[in-house]
């Protein structure tokens, strides 16, 4: 479908999805809930259940530096969990593969990329236009 944007030259967005489509995209963002959830939970169980002792107050220092790592990583997985929860809550809705701001539906090449995006291409590129001020 092409349209013309305010702010955009003239614009290729890609057809709406189908009943395939919605159904590979929901197939993408369960295994990738899976692989997520259970890489998060790998890492907080190595930072937190290191219990041996170390000797040596490096090692110790090393060790606790490696643990809060980790833990800042299971952070952002979990912060991803969170987007993939909610992408997959818009296939309950009808609203998977529309743009937030712009009701408009999202390329599926966006969607091949990040399947929990929540914005089009061109509405997030405005977006971090107006956070940098331009």
């Amino acid at each position: 479908m092409r349209r013309i944007d305010d702010d955009f030259e003239e614009i290729d967005d890609d057809e709406e999805l189908n009943s395939t489509d919605l159904a590979h995209f929901k197939q993408r963002l369960l295994a990738e809930h899976a692989k997520v959830q259970e890489r998060m939970e790998r890492r907080v169980t190595a930072a937190v259940f290191e219990t041996t002792a170390l000797p040596d107050e490096i090692d110790q220092a090393s060790r606790e530096s490696e643990q809060i790592a980790l833990l800042r990583i299971a952070d952002k997985e979990r912060k991803l969990l969170g987007q993939i929860d909610r992408a997959l809550a818009k296939f309950d809705t009808g609203d998977f593969g529309i743009c937030e701001g712009t009701n408009d539906p999202i390329g599926k090449k966006r969607l091949e990329a990040r399947p929990w995006t929540r914005y089009s291409i061109h509405y997030k590129e405005r977006l971090e236009r107006m956070k940098k001020g331009g």
